[in-house]
């Protein structure tokens, strides 16, 4: 199991997403499951990481108190 983190506050759409897409590429093709926790402070993250997910088929749990400003999904995927 690899676990992975993405800091993409102070980014705006579609910066999050893209990062969040190349970390994936990197690991879909590696055996195990792996875990990418992301944050990101822009609004529109709350819907494109989700719609990137179901894009994917990757499991998506948004893990803030959705409170503040800072909005993070935990992302979880099998690898090949």
């Amino acid at each position: 199991m690899s676990n992975h983190t993405l800091d993409e506050r102070g980014q705006a759409c579609p910066y999050p997403v893209i990062a969040l897409g190349h970390l994936w590429q990197q690991l879909h093709t590696q055996p195990g499951k792996h875990t990418i926790v992301i944050t990101a402070d822009d609004p529109v993250a709350v819907i494109d990481i989700p719609a990137w997910c179901d894009i994917k088929s990757v499991d998506c749990e948004r893990l803030d108190d959705r409170t503040g400003p800072d909005i993070t999904f935990r992302v979880t995927f099998s690898g090949n």
